[in-house]
């Protein structure tokens, strides 16, 4: 394992895999000139945090011959005539500059010593048990607070989880912290969203992912694929994000995971227009339920989580894209009731919000000015650290809907748009880039 990678311990990597630059920049995903400035700098440059996921992933899948290779070509000036003999396999011959007591009594050393350094570790189970509560903590309190301070919370966790990782602990504990780095990742990818910074949430899910594979967790990876299609959805590119769903789904069992994955590919669908393949999506949710529970989605829940009154939200959510205003108002007004009816640490003010504007625009479709008024009135009444990015946008669409010819001249449409208006110039993500309702 390495610490912490830099442009000598790249090239070593490269060179163990004998790959060109160009190779080994499409191998790991980044442009050739990357590898490149990475060399150049040697122990001075130091990859970003994705790109060191990447590296280690690369590294972890490498057969014994390459990692042998990689670990000789970092050894000290005086091990390296090992090289020569490991890239020679079992039926090479002894290098001429070593006999062959020198080079088995080498080999004992090496054992030795790494072993020692294998049994050290940096991190116990207490630690490890306060990182996971910290998580779940931080899942569940996210819900019902504002995003930027908890952005904070969120960095100073991951960055403990990071440190740790710098360090020396045994595999199975360092997998454990590839989870956690994970899921904090996840953290502030919806975070960041919710902020209306989808560049940085874009990268931030694809460091959950790269955790989620050198963790080996498959909620991990089921959750981050849904968490990538929405963002990929909301940036305007719906065909990449049904791709997402679906690969997500093939992390699951029948639970809450799937369902979760399917109402997000239903949504995408309704964007996209496609009635059939909408309606496929929300008949099978209907019937993934099942009773395995997840360690993600089940345990930790929260940001994770898939309660029932988020699976009626999606529901109203979708049906309004399909403009059914009829089962829209169903869906809406049962989310409602069970978020406003449910215990207080689980009711998301996102989630509840975006379901009364749902509700509000199923009126409107419906002929109803004053329905979508008492709809909104809790809406229009959430401070400004907590009117996140989703909720001026979906609000601006809700407007067009107003300024239909049927309510153009009516005068409570006016004094609801203008409502609707000062709301959105104080918000939580005030002067991020508006992006597509979902």
């Amino acid at each position: 394992m390495v610490g912490e990678w830099t442009g000598r311990e790249a090239r070593a990597l490269r060179d163990a895999k004998r790959m060109s630059i160009r190779e080994f920049a499409a191998h790991l995903g980044v442009h050739e000139r990357l590898v490149s400035k990475w060399e150049a700098g040697g122990a001075r440059v130091r990859p970003r945090p994705v790109n060191q996921a990447a590296l280690d992933t690369s590294l972890a899948r490498s057969d014994d011959v390459v990692r042998a290779r990689f670990s000789t070509l970092l050894a000290p000036a005086g091990d390296a005539d090992l090289l020569a003999f490991v890239d020679a396999g079992i039926k090479g011959t002894v290098p001429e500059m070593m006999s062959e007591r020198e080079l088995i009594m080498a080999a004992a050393h090496e054992a030795s010593e790494h072993a020692a350094a294998a049994e050290s570790t940096n991190v116990g189970a207490t630690t490890l048990a306060q990182l996971d509560a910290d998580v779940r903590r931080i899942a569940n309190e996210y819900v019902h607070a504002a995003p930027a301070p908890m952005m904070v919370e969120m960095l100073r966790v991951r960055r403990r989880v990071y440190r740790l990782l710098d360090g020396q602990q045994k595999p199975v504990d360092t997998s454990h912290l590839y989870l956690l780095a994970g899921t904090l990742s996840g953290l502030l990818a919806n975070a960041s969203t919710d902020l209306g910074y989808l560049d940085a949430a874009g990268e931030q899910i694809r460091a959950a992912w790269a955790y989620a594979e050198l963790s080996g967790h498959n909620g991990l990876r089921a959750w981050t694929r849904g968490m990538h299609a929405l963002i990929e959805n909301w940036s305007d590119r719906p065909r990449n994000a049904v791709q997402l769903a679906r690969s997500g789904q093939e992390f699951t069992t029948p639970g809450l995971a799937r369902v979760r994955l399917l109402n997000i590919e239903a949504r995408v669908w309704a964007r996209l227009g496609n009635d059939g393949e909408t309606d496929r999506c929300l008949r099978a949710a209907e019937v993934a339920a099942g009773d395995r529970r997840d360690e993600l989605h089940d345990e930790i829940g929260g940001v994770f989580g898939f309660p029932e009154p988020k699976a009626a939200y999606y529901a109203g959510a979708t049906c309004i894209q399909l403009g059914r205003a009829d089962q829209a108002l169903t869906a809406t007004e049962r989310a409602i009731t069970l978020y406003t009816s449910g215990p207080a640490p689980q009711r998301s003010y996102g989630a509840e919000s975006l379901a009364r504007v749902d509700n509000a625009a199923a009126h409107l479709i419906n002929g109803s000015i004053d329905g979508a008024a008492n709809a909104l009135r809790p809406v229009l009444g959430l401070p400004e650290d907590r009117r996140i990015a989703q909720l001026g946008e979906r609000l601006v669409d809700l407007r067009r809907r107003i300024a239909a010819p049927g309510y153009r001249n009516a005068v409570e449409a006016r004094g609801l748009d203008e409502q609707i208006e000062e709301f959105c110039v104080a918000t939580a993500a005030l002067g991020a880039r508006p992006y597509p309702a979902a």
